[in-house]
């Protein structure tokens, strides 16, 4: 199978998505919701892609590749989207950089510095502030106010420790990760989601305020 990216030609037998494949070949595609262990949401809408000069935008870590793509990773076009996406994923996430833990390991700190505004339209809006969570172990700290809603804590510990509670429920500015009985997790594996998350919404209860990375 033939195809180009950036208006490179490149061959490939595997079945890959677009994100895997520009991945193996160093070339970077951001993201927050995807990782390989984990099944594929496309929650996060960070990964647009152009498949061809006259197609519409599509989601990198869902597309498979198919002959005859001419895949555009940097056009003028994607990196619009990709602010615009950045814009909406920063109208309510609170300016608590500078005493989160997560602070200085933030996906969300990085990407925004690469691919987001140096301006934004939202300056009157009032943000909103989501509850946090208390049953998440005694290991993980919560800041829900911070999540982007990027499912891969939801999708770990479904797919991993098989615990079917812990939704995204809600629709629209409602939306809300919680759990459906608010029960308090028991599971030896549930801190993982520590690691997992790419803000500082679930963070390490014995490490705040410890330091910085």
């Amino acid at each position: 199978m033939e195809l180009r990216i950036n208006n490179v030609l490149y061959k490939t037998d595997a079945d890959y998505t677009v994100f895997q494949f520009c991945s193996k070949l160093g070339i970077n595609i951001p993201c927050f919701c995807y990782h390989e262990k984990l099944s594929i949401a496309g929650n996060c809408r960070m990964c647009l892609v152009q498949t061809n000069p006259d197609a519409n935008l599509t989601l990198a870590c869902t597309t498979r590749l198919a002959p005859g793509f001419n895949i555009f990773t940097e056009n003028l076009r994607v990196r619009r989207a990709r602010e615009s996406v950045m814009e909406f994923l920063l109208i309510n996430h609170p300016l608590d950089c500078p005493v989160c833990d997560q602070g200085g390991e933030c996906d969300l700190q990085d990407l925004c510095f690469t691919n987001g505004s140096d301006m934004g339209r939202t300056v009157k809006y009032s943000k909103r502030a989501i509850d946090n969570l208390n049953s998440v172990g005694p290991l993980v700290k919560t800041l829900m106010t911070r999540c982007i809603h990027c499912t891969r804590c939801i999708r770990y510990l479904n797919l991993v420790c098989g615990d079917d509670d812990f939704v995204l429920g809600g629709r629209g500015r409602a939306t809300e990760i919680s759990a459906y009985i608010h029960k308090h997790y028991q599971n030896e594996m549930s801190a993982n989601i520590i690691d997992l998350c790419p803000v500082g919404a679930l963070t390490s209860m014995a490490y705040t305020f410890e330091g910085r990375p």
